[in-house]
């Protein structure tokens, strides 16, 4: 560590120690903890302590070996949402305006897809078929069939296997998949021709950075009656595609910057 002196406060205490495990990826044990973050070893113990009970760092009960916590990995998860739902507010909001029908923004997360933002076009009738928050099944609905699509065929497998009872629910089968996989790669867009809510459909295109990392999927619903094959080809694609590529330009920069 570079301060000089151990914080003060016990946020402050209680950061350093993180910070402390996030540099040791097989954990530490309190004697090295004590040793980085120039804490006595009562103070290291006591923030431990603390920091066990609400889940931000776990003991090894046969090493003695401490490392973080799956709460903190969850917040670590909500914040990429929240990240990617930042930079994709005004390229939704564009194509909400553009369209008229409603925008969708789903993020990866293991075998499932969230919504982690919706913006709503002028027209009257409105298809609200996720809202932010939603889970459903990769897969299911046209932002996470295009989620499916992007993965590797080892990771569709799996995702079928995973979720397999779950896409039944939806009436959903890996022969259905694959023929959708194939039209999206012939198209390269991902289609839901009311196979969630009757009456509604959506087209939706996935947002993957220059280094291959699928970051979201951005889709655009409504009623069947205005997403017919010209429509779609000459507005709705259009502009799903362009505010995918801007969006995909923003990571491409934060990541250079994160690798310099």
């Amino acid at each position: 560590m570079t301060s000089l002196s151990p914080p003060k406060g016990s946020i402050a205490r209680a950061a350093r120690v993180l910070d402390v495990l996030s540099l040791a990826p097989d954990g530490a044990d309190l004697t090295e903890i004590v040793a980085q973050s120039k804490f006595t070893k009562t103070t290291t113990f006591r923030v431990l302590a603390s920091l066990r009970e609400i889940d931000y760092v776990f003991q090894d009960p046969a090493t003695r070996i401490y490392r973080l916590g799956s709460k903190l990995a969850e917040l670590s998860r909500n914040a990429e949402r929240i990240n990617v739902s930042a930079l994709a507010e005004r390229g939704m909001a564009r194509l909400a305006e553009m369209s008229e029908d409603t925008v969708f923004l789903s993020v990866p997360e293991g075998a499932v897809s969230i919504c982690v933002n919706r913006k709503v076009g002028a027209f009257p009738i409105r298809t609200l078929t996720l809202d932010k928050g939603d889970r459903r099944p990769l897969g299911v609905g046209a932002g996470s069939l295009a989620l499916y699509c992007s993965l590797s065929d080892e990771q569709r497998a799996a995702v079928c296997r995973v979720n397999k009872s779950w896409l039944t629910d939806y009436g959903v089968t890996e022969e259905g998949l694959a023929a959708e996989y194939n039209f999206f790669k012939a198209n390269g867009y991902a289609r839901n021709k009311g196979g969630v809510v009757r009456g509604m459909s959506a087209i939706a295109v996935p947002v993957v950075t220059a280094s291959g990392r699928l970051v979201a999927a951005l889709a655009i619903g409504a009623i069947n009656e205005r997403m017919e094959q010209s429509r779609i080809d000459n507005l709705i694609l259009p502009g799903l595609k362009r505010e995918a590529r801007r969006l995909a330009g923003r990571f491409n920069a934060l990541e250079k910057e994160q690798n310099k």
